[in-house]
């Protein structure tokens, strides 16, 4: 069991130092686990998204409350590094302990839709029902339109999501001290299931809004958690094609 781990560790070290999104491929729906809890806030958002003055999900309180206490703020960032560490997940604990014991050389394609789908196409050569997931939504009151592209990975019935510099979906203009030593938690590379996901993007648009407000600066619509529930929560489709010139990944 240690080797297959290690070999979806190797997959990673060709890309690990890559910064982050076309495909065909069948539909999926959101996950079928959805909460009473997800399904209030999911409103919520969308009650967001059609009145500007609405509270965002009555969060920002709770927000500034832990922004002002250091107890609260050493708990919060204590929740975050343990949604973005290993834990006690063996598939996580593997990768990251073989990837910090080689060199990340990047080739070939190296622009984001490439690298993620040579990621996908490698792991998938050792192995690992890896595939690309594109989300693609319409536009729904303050919410954008849009597409997006991330790699998921199926062991043991598990859905793991895996985000290049997820770093990237979070950073804002003016960010406060404290919502920069957030930032500084998050890995190269993110590999978690879904619902740590989704607690880490709950969490962080939280505190999104909380800096932001401090500023006086309006939180733009891709850093709202409506946005991200459209890219990683949402329908998508997904495709284990690789790239069809094989030759410009290095292969």
């Amino acid at each position: 069991m240690p080797m297959r781990y290690k070999r979806v560790a190797e997959a990673f070290d060709d890309v690990a130092r890559a910064r982050l999104c076309e495909s065909s491929g069948s539909e999926h729906s959101p996950e079928n686990s959805m909460d009473l809890s997800d399904l209030v806030k999911s409103f919520l958002e969308r009650e967001e998204e059609e009145n500007c003055e609405v509270d965002e999900e009555s969060e920002p309180k709770q927000s500034d409350q832990s922004e002002g206490h250091c107890d609260d703020d050493s708990e919060l960032t204590e929740t975050l590094r343990g949604l973005l560490g290993c834990g006690d997940d063996a598939v996580k604990r593997n990768i990251f302990y073989e990837r910090r014991k080689k060199a990340c050389v990047v080739s070939g394609d190296g622009s984001e839709a490439g690298i993620k789908r040579r990621l996908m196409a490698r792991l998938r050569e050792r192995g690992f029902d890896a595939g690309l997931c594109k989300s693609k939504w319409d536009r729904t009151g303050r919410i954008p339109s849009g597409s997006f592209e991330y790699i998921d990975l199926n062991i043991s019935e598990t859905r793991y999501i895996i985000e290049i510099s997820l770093v990237t979906q979070f950073q804002i203009a003016r960010a406060t001290k404290y919502y920069t030593s957030l930032l500084e938690n998050f890995p190269p590379i993110f590999v978690g299931k879904v619902d740590e996901l989704k607690q880490v993007a709950r969490l962080m648009c939280r505190e999104i809004r909380s800096s932001m407000k401090r500023v006086d600066m309006h939180v733009p619509p891709w850093r709202r958690f409506a946005y991200m529930q459209k890219m990683w929560f949402g329908s998508y489709k997904r495709t284990i094609n690789e790239v069809p010139e094989k030759r410009s990944l290095g292969f």
